[in-house]
């Protein structure tokens, strides 16, 4: 016969005895307070901790862009798609030398209203926006008689872009143009060597719709003088 080993009941003095244990061993609170508390320290410091770090990683970045925007650019200084400025002259700086641009053969040379030239020992060459290359006007020599320019217009309709070269053998250090009384000096853009071959620019007052379809002279068109190193003139040329 196998002894009964079912669970019984605790006796009236036991159960009292446990129940006085109980009550003494009370449990502590659960610390919710605390725990939220400093989760939420820790979530303040890893926000200050990411903002710090990217604040180190743009201030190099910030000091560059403040470098790039003080600095000028080597590209705009020296590139050649960045047409020569015009400066009107007026009576008391009619005396002023042209700004010189002195480039390599074939070195592009924009105008303005999308037109472009290019220089060659012998000849200078526009670039019209419809045609596919430059036409060459040339060759050109400082040995040949007669007067020593070179010009050829385009009319379009916000203006007319002059391209012209002078082979004088006299050495040209202004170049200005007169429209309606006003007279502008223009660049000299000459090659490497050759101080009596220059070319230059300039973008003049509209003509009429007549004029520019039928390509005949503009009536009131600029005039563009070449003067020497004295204030001489040496050539003068009408559009």
């Amino acid at each position: 016969m196998k002894p009964d080993l079912s669970p019984k009941p605790p006796k009236p003095d036991l159960r009292r005895l446990l129940d006085e244990a109980v009550t003494d061993c009370v449990p502590p609170a659960f610390p919710r307070e605390g725990i939220v508390r400093r989760a939420a320290a820790i979530r303040r410091r890893r926000r200050l901790v990411a903002v710090s770090v990217a604040a180190l990683l743009l201030i190099p970045v910030a000091g560059k862009l403040a470098l790039d925007q003080d600095a000028p650019s080597s590209h705009t200084a020296s590139s050649a798609d960045s047409p020569t400025p015009l400066s009107s002259v007026s009576s008391e700086t009619g005396e002023a030398p042209s700004p010189v641009r002195v480039v390599r053969p074939g070195e592009r040379i924009d105008v303005g209203l999308g037109m472009w030239y290019l220089l060659k020992e012998r000849e200078y060459c526009p670039k019209h926006q419809l045609d596919p290359e430059p036409s060459c006007v040339g060759p050109l020599d400082v040995e040949a008689p007669g007067v020593p320019m070179a010009l050829n217009w385009y009319p379009f309709p916000q203006g007319v872009v002059s391209v012209f070269a002078y082979t004088g053998k006299t050495p040209a250090t202004r170049i200005t143009m007169t429209q309606h009384g006003r007279t502008t000096l223009l660049p000299i853009v000459r090659l490497p060597g050759r101080p009596s071959y220059v070319s230059s620019y300039a973008v003049s007052e509209p003509v009429s719709d007549d004029e520019r379809k039928r390509l005949v002279r503009p009536t009131q068109g600029p005039v563009f003088r070449v003067y020497g190193a004295d204030g001489a003139e040496l050539a003068e040329v009408r559009q």
